[in-house]
């Protein structure tokens, strides 16, 4: 008696398991059912959150200063502001980043090199300043090995 196969290379009615290219297809299907739906897989944002009962419409600034220096120069930072990417910073730049009076964590990033966190505390009307750069020359290049957190500093900048 001839055995009956498939096109997809399983054997009929009396296989108990699915072939292979069963399997797949149904975990594809699965994974599909329960991927993100934004582009190219990225998750869909948030809605906004709505105001603040006691938000009065007041906004403070910060102020972020890059200095010029030899490491890092062709190569920009990212800002992140309370782990959200909110820009870049080039050598030698000035970004302002307008926000709501409180308390906000800064921190930049370089491919896998980070500045260590400082946290802003911003009141009404006010402009806080903040100076950032490579920490170190060529000698101080084994931070990006060793130490990745203190490759970049942040610091508070001279109040103007």
């Amino acid at each position: 008696m001839a055995e009956h196969r498939d096109g997809a290379g399983g054997s009929g009615a009396a296989s108990a398991s699915p072939s292979i290219w069963e399997r797949a297809r149904r975990k594809m299907a699965d994974h599909n059912a329960t991927a993100p739906s934004g582009p190219m897989g990225i998750p869909e944002m948030p809605e906004a959150e709505s105001e603040p009962e006691d938000y009065d419409g007041s906004t403070s600034e910060i102020l972020l200063e890059r200095i010029h220096h030899y490491r890092d120069t062709i190569r920009s930072y990212h800002v992140l502001i309370e782990g959200q990417r909110v820009g870049r910073i080039r050598d030698d730049g000035t970004e302002s980043y307008v926000l709501r009076p409180g308390s906000y964590t800064l921190r930049l990033q370089l491919l896998w090199i980070f500045s260590p966190k400082v946290v802003v505390e911003l009141s009404a009307g006010a402009t806080t300043r903040l100076v950032c750069g490579p920490n170190g020359g060529i000698l101080q290049a084994w931070r990006l090995f060793f130490a990745p957190t203190t490759a970049i500093f942040l610091r508070f900048g001279p109040e103007a």
